[in-house]
């Protein structure tokens, strides 16, 4: 028995004419999925630490540093990448976070550990790293301005 010429062939399935473009975009769309999170995830962690009241003070302390503005230059800007953490509950909290800077003659890193306690940053560490070497801020700071009461001084003992 011979074919007949007029009966129908069988078509090629689906997946056999489109592959071509099935696998490229099969694995772009996973691809782009993880970019997107990605990025939105290092979006918002940076607003965190950029919005919080450890990173201000921190970045204006780095600002008021003669001994940064001499290796960095000023005014000092914070750059792309940073890391860490910044946790507040009410008025407590406390932050750790490296933030790259960026200032008229170069380029550098801050880093920052502070804890809130009632409603209050203290800072136990603001070092830039920069041209080699490490500047802590926190001991090169100007001091605070004295109270404008003088403080008693103790009575002196008697000799008798």
């Amino acid at each position: 028995m011979t074919p007949n010429a007029e009966s129908p062939m069988q078509q090629p399935s689906w997946f056999s004419r489109n592959w071509k473009w099935l696998l490229p975009v099969g694995c772009l769309v996973p691809l782009m999925c993880c970019g997107v999170f990605g990025v939105g995830t290092y979006a918002a962690v940076s607003a965190v630490i950029q919005n919080s009241g450890a990173y201000a003070g921190a970045i204006r302390e780095v600002n008021a540093n003669p001994e940064v503005a001499d290796t960095l230059g000023a005014p000092v800007k914070p750059g792309f990448g940073m890391s860490g953490s910044v946790k507040e509950n009410n008025a407590s909290g406390s932050a750790d976070f490296t933030v790259p800077l960026t200032g008229s003659k170069g380029e550098g890193s801050m880093h920052v550990v502070a804890r809130r306690e009632n409603g209050q940053w203290s800072y136990s560490t603001i070092t830039v790293t920069a041209g080699g070497k490490t500047i802590d801020v926190l001991e090169s700071a100007q001091p605070q301005d004295l109270p404008d009461e003088k403080l008693e001084e103790p009575a002196e003992p008697d000799g008798d």
